[in-house]
């Protein structure tokens, strides 16, 4: 058998049965194939910060195929590349990768431990070969940045839209790959890695997997330690997967959650393709989407297409799912917004001051020790960290000075937890025998999930004429087990997706 291997298509699931089976594909071999990809690919996609030193990868390499031919395979994933988001902390001296959050205050700061997350990945036998790029510090940093941007490797660029991001298009446009775990996505699709780790705060996750056609899932609420990722809020923060199938985006599950929180049979039981249970309602796509200054209106056939696409996935579910409801109502504003404020940007403002510096402790080298010395940093820096325009840190300035008491969090937590959970999710379930609901990823549908701490997932679901851009579904649930179990009845059920042309 030969030794060439598409990676713009490979699982990890089909490379690691490669793996088993052909003495000619090793790990080696594998982590040479996907940093020939990055070095021809990313100059332009700009996926990727930084790779390990090849040495060292190799070294590993040579270690997990050698376990392999001794019989000793540590998971399902044994030996298979990934690539983590470059706000979760790896340890320097042992990987060979810094982490940056996208910040030049951050580079060569050598975080003295890795995330647990990055310690799981590593015990099940991955090979961490570098770290994704994102919106810089999760786009926790400027109001309206462009998704995709940070100081340390650029703008990010969609493998799908030709041209690349358009100077006239909105900050998470048509033509953009989205955030915050742009290069997560991005690199997944471009072939960089068969599997990459995000992290969503709301929306991180669910928009770039959406523009790059694939499988992801924000875990609930504390599933998944968050020490050594750097926050926004924890609150609402969770890493997750960046996958082309559910199998993968399951087996990814398994190893990096908290192993007391990982259900009896683990999360790859759950890939059973079966629509058995699964009570559905959906949202309608013409209420349920982006306003325009989110995302740009470029062409009134595109949006239209959209809407025709979302609502003919909704016929086949319809077909499948033990119950269906059209057009549930959740209702938006008076959830999310207090007096005019949007109650959970409140709530992450209150918390990332203290959170952001807890994170700068375990650091070895830091150049920066608290808030405000990275908002000093940036205005020293300005002509990298606040270029035109991408030249505002709006976000941070105002985390620093915020005015949001412990007794304002309290009532803001209370006001989601009763509107967004008991009179929203909740409701809903209740009313109608629900115990999912659906709606475009590109809509204030994740808003919900991070509201109540409930897991949402992302499934691919068709491509726009106007650019061949991807767009999807997302689906919120109460546990983690259903979405995987509607992800894969979903793959079974709809064409599998493209990859891009590169």
């Amino acid at each position: 058998m030969g030794t060439d291997i598409d990676v713009l298509a490979a699982t990890a699931e089909e490379l690691q049965q490669l793996l088993s089976s052909s003495a000619d594909i090793t790990s080696k071999h594998l982590v040479q194939v996907y940093l020939s990809q990055i070095k021809r690919h990313n100059d332009y996609l700009k996926a990727i910060i930084n790779t390990a030193p090849e040495s060292l990868l190799l070294e590993r390499a040579d270690m997990l195929d050698e376990e392999r031919k001794n019989g000793k395979l540590r998971s399902p994933l044994h030996g298979i590349p990934i690539l983590v988001k470059d706000n979760i902390a790896t340890h320097f001296k042992s990987t060979g990768l810094d982490t940056t959050a996208g910040s030049l205050a951050l580079v060569n700061s050598s975080p003295r431990i890795n995330a647990p997350v990055v310690d799981r990945l590593l015990d099940a036998g991955l090979i961490v070969i570098g770290k994704a790029s994102l919106s810089e510090l999760s786009w926790w940093k400027g109001k309206n940045l462009i998704c995709g941007w940070n100081a340390v490797s650029g703008q990010a660029q969609s493998p799908y839209v030709k041209g690349g991001i358009r100077p006239d298009d909105s900050f998470a446009g048509h033509s953009n790959p989205g955030g915050s775990s742009s290069g997560s996505a991005i690199a997944v699709a471009a072939g960089f890695a068969p599997v990459s780790i995000g992290t969503e705060t709301f929306g991180s996750l669910m928009l770039p997997a959406g523009r790059a056609a694939l499988y992801s899932l924000k875990p609930s609420r504390s599933l998944i330690s968050l020490t050594g990722i750097v926050p926004i809020s924890s609150f609402s923060d969770q890493p997750g997967p960046m996958t082309k199938t559910t199998k993968d985006l399951a087996m990814l599950m398994d190893i990096i959650t908290d192993p007391g929180n990982v259900p009896p049979g683990g999360y790859a039981s759950r890939v059973t393709g079966s629509w058995e249970g699964l009570k559905i309602g959906t949202v309608d796509p013409e209420l349920w989407k982006y306003t325009p200054d989110i995302r740009k209106v470029l062409d009134e056939d595109m949006e239209n297409q959209l809407i025709e696409q979302v609502r003919h996935a909704y016929g086949v579910i319809k077909e499948h799912a033990a119950v269906f409801k059209d057009n549930v109502l959740l209702n938006i504003v008076d959830t999310f917004f207090v007096n005019g404020e949007e109650v959970l940007l409140k709530i992450f403002e209150k918390g990332f001051k203290e959170e952001f510096e807890n994170y700068l402790k375990l650091l070895d080298t830091p150049q920066i020790r608290t808030l405000g010395d990275l908002i000093a940093f940036n205005k020293a820096h300005a002509d990298k960290e606040l270029p035109q325009g991408y030249d505002n840190q709006d976000i941070l300035e105002l985390s620093e000075k915020s005015n949001v008491t412990s007794e304002d969090r309290e009532s803001y937590v209370s006001h989601l937890t009763e509107f967004g959970r008991d009179q929203g999710v909740n409701k809903i379930f209740d009313e109608h025998d629900l115990n999912i609901i659906m709606g475009p990823i590109e809509s204030p549908l994740y808003y919900f999930a991070a509201a109540c701490g409930y897991p949402v997932a992302a499934m691919p679901l068709d491509y726009l004429d106007y650019n061949g851009r991807p767009h999807g579904l997302c689906a919120v649930a109460k546990e983690e087990g259903l979405l995987i179990q509607l992800q894969s009845a979903y793959e079974r059920a709809f064409p599998p997706r493209k990859p891009p042309t590169l």
